[in-house]
């Protein structure tokens, strides 16, 4: 069964390929993308109660919908093991790995410990990149999103350090043992994390895979790599941040 959705809707991650929603056939099954900020996710088409509050790069796949009301043509997806409805003007057709399977459980509890040290003030994420470039694949939003149990997003932009394309885009998920490496460090005092999936980096880097964490230097920059070495890592000072990876 397909719907042709009539709004017209631009999606604002850019690291997959963007497709506005009312220019194709939406069916069953298909995966769709929150484009904005605080959208209210609801229990019906229309102004039903709200279930919960998305943010930017929540996917879920298409239920059922196509249904106006309320001025919004509206669409049920399945997010995060339940079934939402949402207007159409907030989504966007996106590749099917946008809505891959979530990430461990254990990696999502991490998450949210580094994101209680961040609201605490011990923990810095970057809500920028270093090349200015804007997405959905900060610091802070891979953190984020991993808490809420999505995947780390990744940046879709070209740099010289890969001569052959650009960074991968879509998502991944940040393995355990590199959020365990950051509650570490964050253990014996404050942390900032300058990328985590994000950005543009070598064409094999670590941090397309979840892999890697660049940190802004310290006086602790020395600790920084003898710890990612001690947890069975590769860590060195990169000049301007102290990059650990895992494999």
């Amino acid at each position: 069964m397909m719907w042709k959705i009539a709004v017209v809707v631009i999606f604002t991650v850019v690291n997959t390929v963007r497709a506005a929603l009312f220019q194709d056939d939406v069916q069953v099954g298909e995966c769709v993308c929150i484009n904005t900020d605080n959208v209210k996710a609801r229990l019906a088409a229309g102004y039903s109660p709200v279930v919960q509050v998305l943010d930017s790069g929540a996917c879920g796949k298409v239920n059922s919908g196509g249904q106006t009301v309320d001025s919004y043509t509206s669409y049920q997806i399945l997010y995060a093991g339940q079934l939402v409805w949402v207007a159409g003007n907030y989504l966007d057709i996106q590749p099917e790995s946008m809505c891959a399977s979530a990430c461990p459980t254990s990696a999502k509890d991490k998450a949210c410990t580094l994101l209680q040290k961040y609201n605490s003030g011990d923990l810095g994420l970057a809500m920028s990149h270093p090349s200015g470039k804007q997405d959905n694949a900060y610091a802070y939003n891979n953190i984020r999103d991993m808490c809420k149990g999505l995947r780390a997003s990744r940046s879709n932009y070209s740099c010289s350090e890969c001569k052959t394309g650009p960074a991968p885009g879509g998502s991944v998920c940040l393995t355990d043992k590199l959020l365990t490496y950051l509650i570490t460090l964050v253990s014996k005092g404050k942390v900032y994390v300058t990328e985590l999936a994000g950005a543009c980096h070598s064409c094999t880097s670590k941090h397309y895979l979840g892999q890697a964490v660049d940190l802004r230097l310290s006086t602790r920059s020395q600790e920084y790599i003898n710890t990612c070495k001690l947890m069975g890592g590769f860590g060195q000072n990169e000049g301007n941040h102290v990059h650990c990876q895992f494999s």
